[in-house]
């Protein structure tokens, strides 16, 4: 028989969390829903099961720089955990998603940067969640049954998120969000963070968002 057994957990994927004091978030959130709605008004039609989302430009508008300062922030305090030498993250792209009753974000990566991240303003009912994909490509070769979830036997995991909670997590981790089954719009920020002697060449956004926005 062994005499003792010994888990190590390897190659482990960070994912930080971050939450502002309620009443701070009650009036940053208000703030940045009525910055949002005048970008939005009148809003575009849209197809059943579709988003709306700004272009990936609001860190350059002054309406923002409070969020692109939190988002940067944030960033560096997930580069002082990992011990990088090179603290110095810049906000490459930031936009607004509101996924109204029906809508949904799919399964997606954020290519070109190194941290990516989403700040909630507004999650009703029970619909505000995020869910992450296992990177590993190999882990789904085998799945034997299993008689628990654990976060050793799990193909994904998922986050219960709230108004005033920001999440950050490697740009390259798999992410979505479910199908918004409430009948109020849910409604986040998300943001992309690279090294700033990289953005110039690496990362600019490579999409425009459903709204115009000039900049």
């Amino acid at each position: 028989m062994f005499e003792d057994l010994t888990v190590r957990d390897v190659f482990p994927t960070p994912i930080w969390t971050l939450d502002l004091k309620a009443d701070v978030a009650a009036d940053f959130n208000a703030r940045l829903l009525k910055e949002l709605n005048a970008l939005m008004t009148p809003r575009p039609p849209l197809a059943p099961g579709a988003n709306w989302q700004t272009d990936p430009i609001l860190h350059e508008k002054p309406e923002f720089a409070d969020l692109t300062k939190l988002a940067i922030s944030a960033g560096r305090a997930a580069a002082k955990f990992l011990k990088l030498k090179d603290q110095d993250l810049v906000v490459t792209g930031l936009w607004g998603n509101v996924n109204p009753p029906g809508g949904r974000n799919s399964p997606h990566t954020h290519p070109n940067n190194f941290l990516s991240g989403v700040y909630y303003v507004s999650t009703p009912g029970n619909e505000g969640r995020i869910v992450f994909d296992d990177p590993r490509a190999q882990a789904r070769v085998m799945m034997p049954p299993i008689h628990e979830f654990t976060a050793h036997n799990g193909n994904n995991i998922t986050f219960d998120v709230k108004p005033g909670r920001m999440v950050v997590f490697p740009a390259w981790l798999t992410h979505s969000v479910p199908v918004n089954a409430s009948g109020h719009d849910r409604i986040s920020f998300a943001f992309n963070l690279m090294f700033r002697d990289y953005v110039q060449n690496a990362s600019p956004a490579l999409w425009r968002g459903t709204v115009k926005i000039d900049a």
